[in-house]
């Protein structure tokens, strides 16, 4: 079995998706799977492939489907697939926007080479990678540090000195293992504790945990 990352990219500017293609393809890490042009021609494809992309490299502006729809189907039909918008958009409301739908990464068309390939591999391994432009609009855009701690539904939570430590050390990008060796407690507690910090919350991935803890200023951006 392969060990590669599987990528699929819609975007319906031809010139663009096919340099993004062959930019992956110099990556022996990557195999592209799939490319579409919109949301609803990559829904199409994906229900014809074997094995699932890991990454999804996603346009905003697309015809028939945008990248915001096509998010939506994504994290309610196949969670599986990380989501990565990639736009010529670079205002921080459409940041935003889009990682608090679920989105696992946020770039602009312009960025370089080596931050897209860091973003896909981060991604890959740790659920999420926020650059410092996409953590400013997030924190910008945080209006209720100061209430109390709620889930998803707005129902009052509360957590453990432990959880908020290690909901801090997600946000510092360890993994389990790092967590594990720096708290001197098993990998198994650690996976425990970001279980509950799931439940909790209601949020669906670590990306999500994130966001939550820049919300209520658990986490402080770092500049």
């Amino acid at each position: 079995m392969s060990n590669k990352i599987r990528i699929a990219i819609t975007d319906d500017q031809n010139l663009f998706r096919e340099g993004l293609a062959n930019l992956l393809n110099t990556n022996a890490g990557y195999e592209l799977v799939a490319q579409a042009e919109n949301g609803r021609a990559l829904l199409d494809q994906l229900a014809k492939l074997d094995t699932l992309p890991d990454i999804a490299l996603i346009d905003m502006n697309m015809p028939e489907m945008n990248g915001v729809e096509l998010n939506a189907v994504l994290r309610k039909e196949y969670p599986s697939i990380k989501v990565i918008v990639l736009s010529v958009h670079g205002e921080e409301r459409y940041m935003s926007k889009m990682i608090e739908a679920g989105a696992c990464g946020y770039l602009k068309k312009n960025c370089e080479t080596a931050e897209l390939f860091a973003t896909i591999d981060n991604t890959h391994q740790l659920g999420f990678y926020f650059n410092l432009d996409t953590l400013n609009a997030m924190r910008n855009a945080a209006k209720y540090r100061k209430q109390g701690l709620k889930n998803l539904n707005s129902i009052p939570i509360s957590l453990t000195e432990r959880e908020i430590m290690i909901l801090q050390m997600i946000c510092d990008e360890m993994t389990n293992a790092e967590i594990s060796e720096k708290l001197f407690i098993s990998s198994r507690t650690v996976d425990g504790h970001r279980n509950n910090l799931l439940i909790k919350t209601g949020c669906k991935n670590t990306a999500g945990l994130v966001i939550f803890a820049i919300k209520y200023g658990i986490y402080e951006v770092k500049f």
